[in-house]
């Protein structure tokens, strides 16, 4: 009888975990900007490394084609915004998007020149763009 209740028990907590997990799926957007987030963990640790510079181009090209993705995706907060105004806050979504985008060229071109001082710096502004980004926009940081 014990088996038989806690076997019920196990099962029905690993349905109800599988339902929790269904309803918490990530959007389209969450996940481009999780691949993003990864790439750019692993760029911050190895930016100032020259033997690690074709990996952080390709890196970078990584999180270029998150970005040209992100473009075609509405942020999280939109459904929020009045109709009327959704127009102009995907235009300032895509606007940052550009910015950012920019500051990606730059540190590509400081690494492609070999300047890892001039890439770190390039990198280190992405820090305040993201925060903005995802104030303006309503993501969660993790």
């Amino acid at each position: 009888m014990k088996l038989k209740t806690l076997l019920t028990l196990l099962i029905t907590a690993a349905f109800s975990t599988q339902v929790a997990f269904a309803a918490e799926e990530d959007s389209a957007l969450a996940k481009e900007m999780k691949t993003m987030n990864k790439s750019l963990r692993t760029l911050k640790r190895q930016i100032a490394d020259p033997a690690k510079k074709e990996d952080n181009l390709a890196l970078l090209a990584t999180i270029k084609k998150t970005i040209e993705a992100s473009h075609k995706l509405d942020p999280a907060k939109i459904k929020d915004v009045p109709e009327a105004e959704r127009a102009a806050y995907k235009q300032k979504y895509n606007a940052q998007l550009d910015d950012l985008d920019k500051t990606f060229d730059e540190v590509a071109a400081a690494l492609k020149a070999g300047n890892e001082g001039d890439a770190k710096k390039a990198f280190d502004k992405l820090t305040e763009q993201k925060e903005k980004g995802h104030k303006d926009f309503g993501a969660d940081d993790e």
